[in-house]
């Protein structure tokens, strides 16, 4: 279907002159009866009767005339509505993000981005990292932010975030008025965890081997970090989650941070994509945000 021969066309059967329309449209007048004598030849039909006081449309031109009119209507709307989206003017923004991520850093994340571009429609959906990765590679969102790094060779991570992992313990614990804590004594104390899958369990894990502490004595596995910090108020043991999950409470005096002897934890925090998947403009604009403006650090408040 050319498009361009209907708008001459339908330009003709409205001024009803050849000539006037090849005006508008900087062509030749042969060019524009070239226009309409191929649509004649596509339909079989004449489509105009030509007299000295101009073109009039036959009656095959008025049908096709009321159906080009809807079919131009409709690329019209196509062209405004994709216009639209690109200039985010509508469209939607589906995010995933891991559970530290999704409670404690993406309403900053989201809410300045609906700030810049409010009449965008944003959802977010919140799993563990494993399950966001696989919600990911099937398609449920376009990007998301995760907090330990992903392996499968189809996805693409890039940090935005630093984090600070912190040990901490009930105000009334022995270590809390020391202050610090051996890895040996770590390895020994009842600790508390999430659940597999957990993107927190795994990076802890591994950083906490990295730097000399190869296993812990886990005697509890819960959900979410507000059951954990519970728990360890609770003195049912100590605990390592991210300095924001626990900010409130430390400066309640609730928890009570404790530093590790020699080894100080930190991880990043990555915005995953799928390699060669579509990212439609609000989504290529988050990660700009993100990424390419380096504004993730910004866009929180600061930790006294």
């Amino acid at each position: 279907m050319d498009l361009f021969k209907f708008r001459t066309f339908c330009a003709i059967a409205e001024k009803g002159n050849f000539s006037a329309v090849a005006e508008d449209l900087f062509m030749s007048q042969s060019a524009v009866s070239q226009q309409i004598q191929a649509l004649e030849r596509r339909y079989g039909v004449v489509l105009f009767d030509r007299g000295s006081k101009g073109a009039t449309l036959t009656e095959p031109g008025k049908i096709l005339y009321d159906k080009a009119k809807v079919i131009l209507e409709i690329e019209d709307q196509i062209n405004q509505e994709l216009d639209d989206l690109r200039g985010l003017k509508g469209g939607e923004l589906n995010v995933g993000a891991s559970t530290t991520i999704g409670n404690y850093l993406m309403p900053f994340y989201l809410g300045e981005f609906k700030r810049r571009y409010p009449e965008v429609k944003v959802s977010l959906i919140v799993e563990n990292t494993r399950i966001i990765e696989d919600q990911l590679l099937g398609a449920v969102f376009p990007l998301a932010v995760v907090e330990h790094e992903v392996q499968n060779p189809s996805l693409v991570k890039e940090a935005i975030e630093k984090d600070e992992l912190v040990l901490f313990t009930a105000p009334d614990h022995p270590w809390a008025e020391k202050g610090s804590v051996s890895k040996e004594a770590l390895m020994e104390e009842p600790f508390i965890t999430r659940e597999l899958g957990s993107g927190t369990r795994e990076v802890i894990e591994e950083k906490l081997e990295e730097g000399g502490v190869p296993r812990l004595n886990v005697v509890m596995e819960l959900g979410n970090s507000s059951a954990i910090t519970t728990a360890v108020a609770a003195g049912l043991g100590v605990s390592i989650l991210s300095r924001r999950v626990i900010h409130a409470q430390l400066e309640s005096g609730m928890l009570r941070p404790v530093t590790i002897e020699g080894l100080k934890l930190e991880r990043d925090f990555y915005l995953i994509t799928v390699s060669d998947h579509y990212l439609s403009p609000a989504s290529m604009r988050f990660r700009e945000m993100l990424v390419e403006d380096g504004s993730a650090t910004e866009l929180l408040p600061r930790l006294s």
